[in-house]
């Protein structure tokens, strides 16, 4: 018998059609397709987008789906390959709070599959909603990377041993069945197969091992190519393990969770939609140091401080900057420039465009900004010590800059780009990223046309999209 739980989300990722979309489902659907497209095109400037788009050429297989950037097509396990590593390649991409980079492991293989269905946007749009949704819910059921626990000595920090975002891909397994127009039970068989095809939980061995890999904290792109097989198998009458989330061997068990909430997942769904609170970065680098970033680019801009004036910057944020990768002041690679905070105070001291322009080489190799780097120190946030957060979304920062004989201090609760009043990323933010993200390697007809579909239109054809985002 089909769980509950997996009948639950089978029978509502069929459901939704685009017109039963609340408006801001599908407003928010299309801010995270565009940002996500753009921190793609960005990252075909580094290595690791230059080696997987190279990988994307040699795999090849039927000419069906497109890589942004590339002219031509490849199978959709290959565009899936290619895409889920380039849009999570530099760090700059959305994500949600608590869970992590959602976008990157469930955006690619509906975006493949859409080709090669000849999808429309409408098409798209629906398919990416119930994939992000999916993706939420199934991490909200099961242990966050940090918890909170309280002993004799008050409250503290604890990590989950084995945590990753192979979670995610239960969302992206539904996003392509919604695109195959699977009905419900073909639906549970490719949800339950995406859930068996997806990688093993990774995320807390990253954080603490150096040197850091270029796979980070889980490799978006090889999980994508799970996806993209799972729908297919389904389609063909693949028989998946439709007892997926039962039981002490479930799907909690095996993708590292310590615990399981199916009530959290199941809870209002297709009332409720979780992927409104989506956020949105609009630095290169780990969350976790907007607060202060953000505190510290006010500071500068309010004093007219220099790099030169500055004598030390104390940064104050989440218990998770202590880990290693965090810590880290060798910067050797972008994964090095976008984890290690001392870095990342340094490159914003000195002014460097924000966006790809933080991962060059001769950024990284800069002595002005490595010598920088020695100003700066983290602790953390006491506000993360009192107790569970209130509020999720929060970002606790603080920041205390010492510069010409005075010591400027500023804290706040949440960091830009955040769901919050005051804090959210506006249209006109994105957009802007975007085509930063973009001109680099697109003409700036395509990158309007490719914002015109994205953002205002849903009658395109997915292939005249991937057109406007290749060369």
């Amino acid at each position: 018998m089909t769980s509950k739980t997996l009948e639950e989300l089978a029978e509502f990722a069929c459901r939704p059609k685009y017109q039963d979309l609340p408006e801001r489902v599908v407003h928010e659907t299309r801010r995270t397709l565009l940002d996500s497209l753009g921190c793609a095109l960005a990252a075909l400037s580094v290595d690791k987008g230059k080696r997987i788009v190279s990988l994307a050429r040699r795999l090849g297989g039927a000419s069906e789906s497109t890589v942004v950037g590339m002219g031509t097509r490849v199978a959709p396990t290959s565009a899936a390959l290619a895409m889920g590593e380039l849009i999570n390649a530099l760090d700059y991409d959305a994500l949600y709070q608590p869970g992590g980079h959602i976008s990157p492991n469930v955006i690619p293989a509906p975006l493949a599959v859409a080709e090669t269905v000849d999808g429309t946007g409408q098409d798209l749009i629906t398919a990416l909603a119930v994939a992000h949704e999916i993706g939420i819910r199934i991490s909200k059921g099961m242990s966050p990377l940090l918890q909170t626990v309280k002993d004799d000595d008050g409250y503290r920090y604890r990590w989950t041993p084995a945590y990753g975002g192979s979670r995610y891909n239960l969302g992206a397994g539904a996003g392509v069945g919604h695109l195959l127009d699977l009905d419900p039970d073909r639906m549970a068989h490719a949800i339950s197969l995406a859930g068996h095809h997806a990688q093993v939980p990774t995320h807390a061995k990253f954080s603490h091992s150096l040197p850091t890999a270029d796979t980070k904290y889980g490799t978006a792109g090889w999980q994508s190519t799970g996806a993209v097989v799972a729908g297919f198998l389904a389609e063909s009458g693949y028989l998946g393990d439709l007892t997926l989330f039962d039981g002490d061997t479930g799907l909690w068990r095996f993708t590292g969770s310590e615990t399981w909430n199916p009530e959290r997942v199941t809870d209002r769904l297709g009332k409720d939609w979780l992927l409104q609170e989506q956020q949105y970065k609009p630095y290169p680098c780990c969350r976790l140091v907007h607060t202060s970033l953000d505190l510290f680019y006010d500071l500068l801009d309010e004093h007219g401080l220099r790099a030169a004036d500055v004598d030390s910057v104390k940064t104050f944020g989440n218990p998770y900057g202590e880990q290693p990768h965090l810590q880290n002041r060798d910067i050797r690679t972008p994964v090095d420039a976008q984890f290690s905070i001392a870095y990342i105070f340094a490159v914003a001291a000195h002014r460097v465009k924000v966006g790809v322009e933080w991962q060059e080489p001769d950024v990284m190799r800069d002595p002005d900004i490595l010598s920088f780097m020695d100003k700066v120190s983290y602790e953390v946030h006491p506000k993360y010590l009192e107790g569970p957060l209130d509020d999720p979304r929060k970002n606790h920062g603080r920041i205390e800059v010492t510069a010409r004989g005075r010591t400027y201090t500023a804290e706040a609760e949440y960091a830009w780009g955040t769901d919050h009043p005051g804090f959210e990323f506006s249209d006109d933010a994105l957009v802007a990223k975007f085509r930063h993200n973009a001109v680099r390697v697109l003409p700036e007809d395509k990158v309007d046309s490719a914002i015109n579909r994205v953002m205002k239109e849903d009658d395109f054809k997915v292939r005249d999209l991937m057109a406007d985002l290749s060369l």
